[in-house]
Formats: structure tokens, sequence, C-alpha cells
């Protein structure tokens, strides 16, 4: 199934309660495809996802780019530049180990990681 705008934005809401605590990872996931439809895998990698943006950390799942940029912007909106900052070193870090699988370059999101750096800097 795609992963939609519309759902990547409820997705978003709820990931953001996962991070302060008030719901579990579980519990996020259960109420991601309640609210949005979209399947619990794919809830689950999108929390992991936000997550790892948030400290920094190297994930192995991908969503399209233009969820990619859609999370990265919303960091920038609800967190700041100083996590937005963490959150591209997290992409970076992704971008970097997807290439390692010799499936090809993540240039579309490469570009997107960039272009928000320079935004910034």
């Amino acid at each position: 199934m795609k992963i939609t705008m519309e759902m990547s934005k409820g997705a978003y809401e709820i990931a953001k309660k996962v991070y302060s605590e008030q719901l579990t990872r579980n519990e996020g996931k259960i109420e991601i495809n309640r609210a949005t439809g979209m399947s619990e895998g794919s809830a689950q990698a999108f929390i992991t996802i936000f997550l790892a943006m948030m400290n920094g950390e190297e994930y192995k799942r991908a969503f399209n780019n233009a969820t990619n940029k859609f999370l990265l912007e919303s960091i920038m909106q609800d967190y700041g530049r100083d996590s937005l900052e963490v959150a591209l070193n997290a992409a970076q870090k992704h971008i970097d180990y997807y290439s390692t699988l010799g499936k090809g370059n993540l240039t579309g999101f490469q570009k997107i990681v960039n272009e928000m750096r320079n935004s910034i800097s």
C-alpha cells in the first residue's frame, strides 16, 4: 500500500506523542493504523525513523522523498534548528548506509538534505 501524505501527516502527530512518552511505540503503531489506515508495519517504521531523526541515529528503513522532506520540515517547525541539524545528521547516516547496499544511491533524498542544510547554515 502506498503511504500518502495524509497518512504521513497523521502518523507524524502520533509519533510526536511517542517521542514525548505520552504513548508507547506499540500504542503509537496501533493508533497510527487506526487513525490513518497505514499498515502497522509501516507505522512502526515511521515511528522508528522519526525517533532516529530526533536522536541523530542511523536507521535502516526508507520512505519516499515527499515523506522524508515532510518529516524534516516538520521537525524544523516543531522543534527548531538544533533538532533539524540532528535530524539531518541521521538522514545522512541513512543515505550513507543505503549506498553500501548495492541498490544505488538516494540522490533525491541527498538533494533534500543538502538543500535543507544550506537553508540553515
